[in-house]
């Protein structure tokens, strides 16, 4: 009787195993900066860069690259040199057929191939000036007034914009003003920097500059500051900071690109750590506040 049973989960084990079914992981999409000819939207793309998030780990697969999910779906019209591909719209939706070569079966999942459009200011901006009356030197600004001017008729959900202190971070694409509808200025005037990029961040990307006042004198005081800072901005496993001699010790919140509050820390010493380990791929917003000062940068976790 025990041999019957012993035999019968083996069979059973054997089943499973035979029947299990290949699963095809989720690859991202493939970016391409429009660098030849560019305006053309057209760009030369390596699909088998996909190949290893949809193979996730499997063996006795093969993957193929199609125009349709039909075809896919019917192992049809595999493009024959998908390390060379030239896309034909964009975006371009391409479908990826996972195969089983031991006979568990196929999966079919889909990605995009994107050339992001170049930006263009159509129009400079104006500066922003708002008159109170109560002399401080402080008002609140919005400071995408000037997004429809430097569109023109460019379409706005493929654009996107960001506001800076400093040209340099505008370039680096760093410390960005986390709510620049509602910004109160840190000096009277100041000069505000906009970056326009298109919906992908990584390629062509436009900055332009304008300035914001209000009446009144800030106060030379009020704008000594020392700032907190993120040592880098490209980060794995941990975010590294720099608190200046006064102001070791620091509150830090990680935000999500859409400003939900993920996590809130405590940070002390002069170069405290705090680990990321836990957060998805992406780009994130930490703020850090220190003694009353506040700094907002944005950072990816690879």
């Amino acid at each position: 009787m025990k041999q019957k049973l012993l035999f019968i989960l083996f069979v059973f084990g054997m089943s499973l195993q035979l029947s299990a079914q290949v699963v095809a992981g989720i690859p991202d999409d493939l970016i391409e900066c429009d660098v030849n000819n560019p305006g053309d939207q057209i760009e030369v793309f390596d699909l088998t860069e996909t190949e290893k998030q949809i193979i996730n780990g499997q063996s006795n697969v093969v993957v193929s690259y199609h125009p349709t999910s039909g075809d896919a779906l019917g192992n049809n019209n595999a493009f024959p040199n998908p390390e060379n591909f030239t896309n034909t719209a964009n975006p371009q939706l391409i479908f990826a057929r996972l195969q089983s070569t031991n006979g568990q079966g196929w999966e079919v999942v889909s990605f995009q191939i994107i050339v992001p459009l170049i930006p263009e200011v159509v129009n400079p901006p104006v500066d922003v000036e708002i008159v109170e009356g109560d002399g401080n030197g402080r008002a609140i600004f919005d400071l995408t007034v000037n997004e429809d001017a430097v569109l023109g008729d460019q379409d706005p959900f493929l654009f996107q914009f960001s506001y800076y202190r400093s040209q340099e971070d505008a370039e680096m694409y760093d410390n960005a003003i986390v709510e620049p509808e509602t910004y109160q200025n840190e000096s009277n005037p100041q000069l505000i920097y906009g970056r326009m990029d298109p919906e992908q961040i990584g390629c062509d990307y436009e900055l332009f500059s304008f300035e914001i006042s209000t009446d009144g004198t800030f106060g030379v005081a009020e704008v000594a500051t020392v700032r907190p800072w993120l040592e880098t901005t490209i980060v794995h496993d941990k975010l590294t900071f720099q608190l200046e001699e006064g102001h070791r010790s620091a509150s830090v919140t990680i935000l999500n690109m859409q400003g939900k509050t993920l996590r809130v820390s405590r940070l002390e010493g002069n170069r405290p750590t705090l680990s990321v380990s836990e957060l998805a791929s992406g780009m994130y917003f930490v703020q850090i506040q220190s003694h009353g000062i506040s700094e907002t940068q944005r950072f990816i976790k690879q």
